[in-house]
């Protein structure tokens, strides 16, 4: 790697000042190097290559074997440790995300709408005309859980708060874990993860959960085959389906490893945030759901319809950025040679300036400047493929949900869950940041992280009361 120019000091120190001035460290590289790639030191990998825009298609042909983001992710989190060696080697549940789960969101969005409505009216227990002061995250979290595992286990698991708390603390205590795993040299993690991780407990918690559950359904396919009457239409029952997996077990840690993907909240955090800090932006979005829901009712469909909750959404996405600040990790596992001539040895850790490409003068106008309607308008003057505009889209200009191959497999459900939530929110609540917190507060950055601030609180009232 010395043949890359560096950005930022280099060593220890330099890995240590990316802790805290990694924002201006990528920034200064992307404009010195828009033709080339540079790498920064950080704590967590030697040297990260931070590749240029000009490189995505080189990422979008790689195949995994070449350039992998399945082991990027596992360097990270370490899931064979905090997960199970079966959903690295097999993520065979990706598939059935991007197949069976995305054709029968209309069907499951009955389910979807209710459970939103419940778990809102629970989450909240609001009286008449009370403002009440939570914790943003944890409520959306809460939320998002049981959302998504009505689609994924449905009822009454999904209500279930051992559950919930389980899913919940998952996605804080796998990172945690992996984080503090990485740390030590390959050898020694085996043994240390034993005490560092709590996987076995994890495993046992979810184990019991599910295990009436998927007996009582293998009794079933035992007896009845592929069909019969009142046959869940669930994530569970697709993977069973699959026949990939069978015991308890292991069925109990691919809905963990499902619900840890799932259940990362940080765009709708933000978006709920902004939303706190202008009344003007629920009013605005209120009008169109009102209007669309008069005609449609509370139907997928109906969502297909609400541009500006999605160009809201979007927009969030873009301006507060997809949690890093370099993302699409890939890792290099053959020496990789890109279009442009760039040899990247093998081993090497490969980003995407993610933040800088959404905060491109060059790709989107006053790009420091949250604009809630940019995509509406965008789409509207047809500056490229309407579709490419939309919030779950992947293109070279919005990377939110990654790139190529690997682009996350549930963007359409999370999609419909995002917009699901902001709809209800903007109709049945007012809300406003806490007097306690600063409008500044709302994001963390830390390393290449830029995670929603878990302190924020929001203030809700029910509209009406």
């Amino acid at each position: 790697l010395d043949c890359f120019p560096t950005v930022g000091p280099s060593g220890l120190f330099g890995a240590i000042r990316f802790l805290t001035h990694s924002l201006e460290i990528v920034q200064e590289g992307y404009e010195k190097h828009k033709t080339g790639v540079f790498k920064v030191a950080d704590l967590t990998h030697r040297w990260t290559v931070v590749l240029n825009r000009s490189h995505l298609d080189d990422i979008g042909r790689a195949s995994d074997t070449e350039l992998s983001f399945g082991e990027a992710a596992n360097e990270n989190i370490q899931v064979q440790y905090t997960l199970s060696p079966a959903i690295l080697h097999d993520m065979y549940h990706n598939s059935i995300l991007r197949s069976q789960l995305t054709r029968n969101l209309g069907a499951v969005y009955p389910d979807i709408r209710n459970e939103l409505v419940v778990a809102f009216e629970e989450t909240l227990d609001l009286k008449a005309d009370e403002w009440k002061s939570i914790t943003a995250i944890e409520m959306i979290r809460n939320v998002v859980c049981r959302i998504s595992n009505r689609t994924f286990v449905g009822l009454p698991l999904c209500r279930d708060p051992e559950w919930v708390d389980l899913n919940t603390q998952l996605t804080v205590a796998v990172v945690k874990e992996g984080a503090l795993l990485m740390w030590l040299p390959k050898f020694i993690r085996p043994l240390a993860s034993k005490w560092i991780t709590r996987r076995t407990e994890r495993i046992s918690r979810a184990a019991r959960q599910l295990e009436s559950i998927i007996k009582d359904r293998q009794r079933h396919m035992k007896e009845y085959g592929k069909e019969w009457s009142d046959k869940p239409n669930d994530l569970l029952q697709w993977c069973m389906d699959k026949g990939r997996e069978n015991s308890v077990d292991q069925l109990a840690v691919r809905m963990m490893a499902i619900n840890f993907a799932a259940i990362q909240v940080r765009g709708f955090a933000q978006a709920l945030y902004i939303l706190a800090m202008d009344p003007q932006y629920a009013e605005m979005l209120r009008e169109e759901v009102e209007t669309i829901v008069k005609e449609h009712g509370w139907t997928k469909e109906a969502l297909t319809h609400m541009r500006k909750i999605d160009s809201f959404l979007k927009e969030v996405q873009r301006f507060e950025g997809p949690a890093v600040l370099v993302g699409v990790p890939r890792k290099v596992l053959q020496d990789a040679k890109l279009s442009d001539g760039t040899v990247i040895p093998k081993g090497t850790f490969v980003s995407l300036p993610t933040y800088a490409i959404h905060h491109d003068h060059d790709i989107y106008e006053h790009p420091d400047v949250f604009d809630p309607l940019r995509f509406v308008r965008l789409e509207d003057t047809k500056q490229g493929p309407e579709a490419r505009f939309q919030l779950v889209a992947v293109s070279r200009d919005s990377l939110t949900f990654g790139f190529g191959k690997s682009a996350c497999p549930g963007r359409f459900f999370a999609g419909v869950v995002m917009k699901s939530i902001l709809a209800h929110v903007v109709v049945e609540y007012d809300v406003k940041l806490d007097e306690g917190t600063s409008p500044h507060q709302k994001s963390i950055r830390f390393g290449a992280h830029l995670v929603p601030n878990p302190a924020t609180r929001i203030v809700f009232r029910k509209r009406g009361a």
